[in-house]
């Protein structure tokens, strides 16, 4: 059986891939959250991989007739809702790693836009995850501090005459 023609520009996406992810997985990994360096570079380049072979294998007409590169990128996409559901987790009354979920289904996004050959919204799009985890938990903070804050002119009211 043949191979499937590729060339140097496949290599190039595959190390896009494993450098942006590397830069998502690095900061959660600082921050020591649950998908760190590892899961967050693999994730991106797996899904990297499986769009270039899609578009590929479609390009080759391997498959039924007619046959959409978009389908394998769409099966990628639910299979990683499951790999992020798995990280959702209840403690203590609150749900834990809805942010670690987000981050491997955008990273997901970020692989098959490289694997696509768009680079430049893969690129933005890193960079606005970057932007969030900065700015994101100052603006959470300062709300949670306004919610606290009772209205000028009323006074707070004790929590014994709370309902």
């Amino acid at each position: 059986m043949a191979s499937i023609p590729w060339d140097y520009m496949d290599l190039v996406k595959l190390l896009i891939a494993v450098a942006l992810g590397f830069a998502i997985g690095w900061e959660r990994e600082i921050h020591h959250r649950p998908a760190g360096l590892k899961t967050i570079t693999f994730v991106t380049l797996a899904s990297t991989l499986f769009m270039e072979l899609s578009m590929k294998l479609s390009g080759l007409g391997i498959g039924p007739p007619g046959s959409d590169p978009t389908r394998l990128a769409a099966a990628v996409i639910t299979g990683i809702g499951f790999l992020g559901a798995g990280v959702i987790f209840q403690a203590g009354g609150q749900l834990q790693g809805i942010t670690t979920a987000a981050t491997i289904w955008l990273m997901t996004g970020v692989g098959l836009a490289v694997g696509a050959g768009y680079y430049v919204p893969a690129l933005a799009t890193c960079f606005l995850i970057l932007v969030g985890f900065s700015a994101l938990p100052v603006i959470e903070r300062a709300i949670a501090r306004r919610a606290q804050t009772p209205p000028p002119g009323n006074p707070p009211t004790p929590p014994s005459q709370q309902r």
